[in-house]
């Protein structure tokens, strides 16, 4: 029995990070969406937040792209609403260590996949000269941008996914420091909202897009009322 649960994990394991690769956000994201709140599920959201709150340095792709489409179902979930805070914990050296982990393990409760986040908590760890926790949430944070770099090629038929309009700036200037020079959004042809991002990698320009139409919630639907009826 022992062989038969550690072969399928192996399974799991191998299979789903060829998923993560294949990732097709208008049919994976809903079924994920939907596959979050099944208890007993693989993807179960409760089940994966404990487990990365514990190990999640340890999570395959897969697991981990499970839990951000999670992130989204949940009620607390506010893409927009929280670029105020998530932009406070980019700019963690600037702030005493202790506030920094005081605030940032209360945030954890309600995001643990929080780019931001994860990136303030290796900083703030770092600065209180404690190694093993900052290499920690460093490899936190770069495996969350290793998750969202597996989730498409950065065209705008198969945009990179991201939980916050924040992450796809995030990964560019402070995974891959290089300098962003344009920002922007806009549809793509299957009507999703995207991010629009274009940085300068030596002399030469690049733009991304990254998909966060789960994100836009009450703003999208007045949006759409506004395009609808002008007048409004």
């Amino acid at each position: 029995m022992k062989k038969l649960i550690t072969l399928f994990l192996f399974c799991f394991v191998v299979l789903g990070n060829g998923f993560a690769q294949d990732f097709n956000y208008s049919q994976d994201f809903p079924r994920l969406f939907q596959e979050s709140k099944v208890e007993n599920n693989p993807f179960f959201y409760p089940t994966l937040k404990a487990r990365f709150l514990k190990e999640g340095e340890r999570f395959s792709e897969v697991e981990l792209l499970a839990l951000l489409v999670g992130q989204t179902a949940q009620k607390t979930y506010n893409a927009y609403g929280m670029v105020g805070l998530e932009s406070t914990f980019l700019g963690a050296e600037r702030f005493p260590a202790d506030t920094v982990l005081k605030y940032g393990k209360l945030v954890q409760e309600l995001n643990p996949v929080s780019l931001s986040l994860n990136f303030g908590l290796w900083k703030a760890y770092e600065k209180a000269n404690n190694p093993e926790y900052a290499a920690v949430y460093k490899q936190r944070f770069d495996l969350i941008c290793e998750t969202i770099l597996a989730s498409g090629d950065g065209s705008s038929v198969r945009p990179y996914l991201v939980i916050s309009p924040v992450d796809g700036s995030i990964l560019i200037s402070k995974y891959w420091k290089e300098n962003l020079s344009q920002m922007g959004s806009g549809e793509n042809e299957a009507g999703y909202f995207l991010d629009i991002l274009t940085y300068k990698k030596g002399n030469e320009e690049k733009t991304l897009y990254f998909v966060i139409d789960h994100g836009m919630g009450s703003l999208s639907k007045m949006m759409q009322q506004i395009i609808q009826d002008p007048s409004k």
